[in-house]
């Protein structure tokens, strides 16, 4: 197939699934089979288009120009002739590529949620199914794309990233003689893994390795996601900014600023400030800018070029409560996802998820920070729990239900069931736990352990010290 007869079915096709979004919404919160296979059916589609695509070379569209040796000036000039032609075909390559990278994550997004039973359903029917991701960004208040670039940010790993193993050098005791040797370990609690491993070695120096791994690497999936948790809560924000708005501003202040937005909105601007300038309309937005300020003047609002004290003051609340009121909603019902994901999803379930694709599938703390969730300490029940996931197969314990025994060592029952897990599950894996003296110890600075112990069934020494030896093996 010629490239520009790809381009030509591939943007039909995604025309035609603008409109799927209207379809979603006309369905009024119902998800069913027939659904499903559309949504299947529409990516296998886009992954086709993107295969053909990308065997095309639409990622790259200028390789091998500029390779041209050995031509004269007469060649070069005719080459530069091209140059508005080539632009053109590369813009459309490129566009279509791109187009069909958005709509296959924001399908698969769509699949994760409504295949998941802790899916959020309310995000699949604002996605951009049709890869027109832009479009909705540019239909959203200037705040909004603030607060949009902070949830990127948030999802960009911060300092030395995540440690991945420690470097130790130490000096054993072998055959009555000192040696020096140099172990790398994955292990956290590397003092108890030397103390397992080499009795009474010394340690002389110790090396952390991080990985520098970010929550999220994919472009794609952070802007689609980023887009989703905005416009699906778009009306809950307003009305609360308008609700704060209403209780901080007076009257008269809440009216300087409606003029002053008026006038702004029938000259086509914000505030003429910030952002990238397109040179050839720079004339035609300081002749806005100075109409403008001609017109703040006439109404009182400006004097000397300037805002009135009343409306500057005004401007700076409207503007500190919009952004926080925005953040503070789209992040609160992004936590709570994100915190679902990983408090139920075991590390093999989050690899083939597509609630979240091609997030880190075990976190650090460090990548955590910015979670909150209304009485749950997110950051340390998750760390614990992914502590267990790395413990707890040594001994044949079952993943599944080890959310909710973070949850519980660190809360208490109402926490594991408000986050949907049975108090009999959870007792089940406790008693399993409690003998273990290994994950015992690597608990006692996290946790009250006494809420572990009062689960151990077990007495016996000789079964406590086979259930330590498993971990060994």
């Amino acid at each position: 197939m010629e490239s520009s007869t790809l381009i030509k079915k591939c943007n039909e096709f995604l025309d035609r699934l603008s409109k799927f979004k209207d379809e979603l919404i006309m369905l009024d919160g119902s998800v069913n089979n027939d659904l499903i296979a559309k949504l299947e059916d529409n990516l296998q589609t886009l992954e086709c288009f993107k295969e053909k695509m990308e065997l095309k070379g639409f990622d790259t569209p200028f390789i091998g120009v500029g390779r041209l040796k050995g031509s004269d000036e007469d060649d070069i000039y005719d080459i530069m002739n091209y140059t508005t032609y080539l632009r053109r075909i590369v813009d459309e390559k490129k566009g279509a590529l791109e187009r069909v990278r958005y709509a296959i994550v924001a399908h698969k997004i769509a699949l994760g949620n409504i295949l998941d039973e802790i899916g959020n359903k309310e995000i699949i029917y604002l996605l951009p199914y049709d890869g027109s991701y832009k479009e909705s960004l540019t239909n959203l208040p200037s705040f909004f794309i603030k607060t949009y670039k902070k949830i990127l940010n948030i999802f960009e790993s911060e300092g030395k990233g995540v440690i991945s193993s420690t470097t130790l050098s130490l000096i054993v005791v072998e055959n009555g003689k000192r040696k020096f040797k140099r172990v790398k370990t994955e292990e956290q609690d590397y003092e108890r893994y030397i103390r397992e491993n080499y009795e009474d070695a010394i340690i002389t120096s110790i090396k952390r390795n991080y990985s520098k791994n970010k929550l999220l690497n994919d472009q794609y999936v952070k802007k689609i996601l980023a887009l989703a948790y905005l416009v699906t809560y778009r009306e809950e924000i307003e009305i609360e900014i308008e609700k704060k708005l209403r209780k901080v501003l007076s009257k008269s202040q809440r009216k300087l600023i409606s003029k002053y937005k008026e006038i702004m909105e029938s000259l086509g601007g914000e505030h003429f400030e910030g952002g990238i300038i397109d040179v050839r309309v720079l004339d035609e937005l300081k002749l806005k800018e100075l109409k403008a300020r001609e017109e703040l003047e006439k109404l009182g609002l400006y004097k000397n070029g300037k805002p009135i004290e009343e409306l500057r003051i005004s401007l700076d609340v409207e503007k500190n409560i919009t952004e926080d009121i925005c953040l503070k909603i789209s992040l609160k019902y992004l936590s709570l996802d994100l915190f679902n994901y990983y408090l139920h999803k075991t590390p093999d379930e989050r690899t083939r998820s597509n609630m979240f694709p091609s997030i880190l599938v075990t976190p650090s703390k460090a990548h955590l920070k910015w979670m909150n969730i209304e009485g749950i300490d997110a950051k340390n029940v998750l760390d614990l729990k992914f502590l267990f996931e790395k413990e707890l197969p040594k001994y044949n314990i079952p993943l599944k239900n080890i959310g909710g025994v973070a949850l519980y060592l660190i809360h208490d029952w109402d926490a594991v069931e408000r986050f949907g897990f049975k108090k009999e599950d959870i007792e089940e894996v406790l008693r399993n736990m409690a003998p273990i003296e290994n994950v015992k110890s690597i608990l006692k600075e996290k946790v009250d352990i006494k809420k572990l112990e009062s689960y151990n069934e077990i007495k016996k020494e000789k079964t406590k010290k086979f259930l330590n030896l498993l971990g060994k093996i």
